[in-house]
């Protein structure tokens, strides 16, 4: 019997099915045929701005920070070209850097962290941004730029460096971590100084690096620079004399501001304790303050002239008055002097420090000429330094009662407060004929214009009679030889929350040299606790010392020289 075989159908492709498939295919063609040609020649557009949003990125370039100089262009402040470090910690992981702990200490070290604190910031693979060191100099930067560590990114950034240190401290301030500056001239004139960042637009590869720069979209502002009206030779010496003085006497703090009679120029203001604005690991914002413009004191004595000014407008007093300055009491309270005289004229009681003589003077007169005077003066209001944290001080001059000791005491300085700034415009102003002149801490280019605060006859008097402070009164300790000196001691006591405390500001405040007037000078020292707490010995000779050095810094002749027409 025959076996059949099985033959298997055939598999046809009708043409219906041929027509759809090549259909689709030439319809898929003429879509992205027309796609291609919409988006290359009708539309190219839209490529363009899906590349750049994958490649264009906008960045920001910040010029330097201006900077800050003294008189003679010596740089106080000045803005360091660094680097700025940070970190990508996912893209890091990805790059498997954390598995190589030589690499990890390699970019420990020249980041000036240890390898822990950077193992740290970069731990989390879900992070996309670490903060490592704004502030790399550029030396570690480069071999940093070299070791090719993915998710590692350098940019451009500027430091603030401040040559002189402590010194100008607290007059010159600082930055904080945001580059603002805070605390004295940093702050007082940071719109000034600050720049303004330019935008700009670049193509970048994966990495963050700078392809293509394609231009400007924002121009930006360097910061503008400063010429302050100190001195350095000047801030160098007082700052050091400030400090010994301080450290001799054991006290609690110093300042010393130094004007220039004719302009009203700074030509120097330290205080002292100071910081290192360069070493922010140990900063004390209660170092920072500039406590010749943030601090008061009752001035004591100091302000005896200008009482006795306002007696002698009011005609209550004449140069040949003689005063029993013996010691009296006033609402039972004893008024007496340190440097015991029975007797004395005005001339006396200025050149032995009188309380009791100034006492009753003020008692005769009451307190509104006296207010008048001070205000006058410049005392009450804060002066045109434009220095940040300058206060006015207190004159209670709208006090509606005065009792009896209060009249006294306001006679020697009691019941009002100063800065040292505002001391040393009054000798300022004392010395220079009493005309006041505007105080600066910028460098003035031109003559400004004062105002007269008083009768230039009774300012030669009274000019006079500081004199014999210095030449054999209570100031002796600040008298300069082949100089003419004058000057005003004053001892004040501090008031505590219960009352005055057995606790003394020591002040020396005058000028030099007589003959033709070119500095004013106040030196306050803050409760010295050893040797002594009278003025004229705390601060007599610092006041010595820093104005010697100015008379020899600005060649200023000897008042004989003078006399003689040399």
């Amino acid at each position: 019997m025959a076996q059949e075989q099985a033959v298997a159908p055939g598999y046809h492709i009708t043409g219906f099915r041929r027509a759809v498939v090549w259909l689709v295919l030439l319809l898929s063609f003429a879509f992205l045929t027309g796609r291609l040609l919409y988006l290359q020649i009708l539309e190219p557009e839209f490529l363009v701005a899906e590349g750049n949003q994958r490649v264009l990125r906008s960045y920001s370039f910040e010029p330097a920070r201006g900077l800050i100089t003294d008189r003679q262009g010596r740089i106080l402040a000045m803005s360091v070209p660094v680097k700025a470090v940070y970190a990508d910690p996912k893209a890091m992981h990805q790059g498997k850097v954390l598995h190589q702990p030589e690499l990890i200490r390699k970019i420990a070290a020249l980041t000036n962290l240890s390898p822990q604190e950077l193992f740290e910031r970069i731990s989390n693979p879900k992070k996309q941004w670490a903060n490592i060191n704004p502030y790399v100099p550029l030396e570690q930067a480069e071999k940093l730029a070299a070791l090719e560590v993915p998710g590692l990114h350098i940019e451009d950034n500027y430091q603030r460096y401040y040559p002189t240190g402590a010194v100008n401290a607290g007059l010159v301030g600082l930055l904080n971590s945001e580059g603002r500056g805070v605390y004295g001239i940093e702050q007082s004139f940071n719109s000034y100084l600050a720049a303004v960042a330019s935008k700009r637009s670049a193509h970048k590869d994966s990495r963050g690096n700078i392809i293509e720069n394609l231009g400007v979209t924002s121009p930006g502002k360097a910061g503008g620079n400063l010429m302050l009206s100190v001195d350095d030779r000047l801030q160098t010496f007082a700052f050091n004399a400030l400090s010994d003085a301080v450290a001799q006497f054991q006290a609690e703090s110093g300042s010393l501001v130094l004007l220039d009679v004719k302009s009203g120029e700074i030509l120097a203001m330290v205080t002292t304790p100071s910081f290192d604005p360069n070493n922010r690991s140990s900063f004390d914002s209660s170092l920072a303050r500039n406590r010749a413009v943030t601090d008061v004191l009752e001035p004591g004595s100091t302000i005896k002239p200008l009482v006795s000014l306002a007696a002698l407008e009011q005609q209550a007093v004449t140069w040949n008055e003689v005063f029993d300055t013996r010691p009296f009491y006033v609402d039972g309270k004893l008024i007496r002097d340190s440097h015991a005289m029975d007797t004395g004229t005005l001339a006396d009681i200025l050149k032995y420090s009188s309380n009791t003589g100034m006492a009753q003077l003020a008692m005769r007169i009451g307190p509104q000429p006296i207010m008048d005077v001070f205000r006058r003066f410049g005392l009450g209001q804060r002066t045109a330094s434009g220095l940040v944290g300058e206060v006015s001080g207190r004159l209670n001059a709208d006090r509606r009662f005065w009792a009896e000791i209060d009249k006294a005491t306001l006679g020697f300085g009691y019941g009002i407060t100063v800065t040292p700034l505002q001391l040393a415009s009054v000798y300022a102003a004392l010395a220079n004929g009493g005309v006041r002149m505007p105080v600066s801490i910028l460098r003035q280019p031109h003559p400004q214009a004062g105002e007269r605060c008083a009768d230039p006859a009774e300012i030669s008097r009274l000019q006079s009679v500081l004199e014999t402070v210095v030449g054999g009164g209570t100031g002796r300790k600040a008298a300069i030889d082949r100089y003419r000196i004058a000057g005003k001691t004053g001892t004040a006591m501090i008031a505590g929350k219960g009352g005055y405390e057995h606790r003394y500001v020591s002040t020396f405040a005058g000028f030099a040299p007589i003959s033709d007037p070119r500095f004013a000078l106040v030196v306050t020292i803050r409760d010295p606790t050893k040797i002594s707490y009278y003025g004229g010995v705390v601060s007599g000779p610092v006041f010595k010392d820093v104005m010697s050095r100015a008379l020899q810094l600005y060649n200023v002749p000897p008042d004989k020289a003078l006399q003689h027409g040399g």
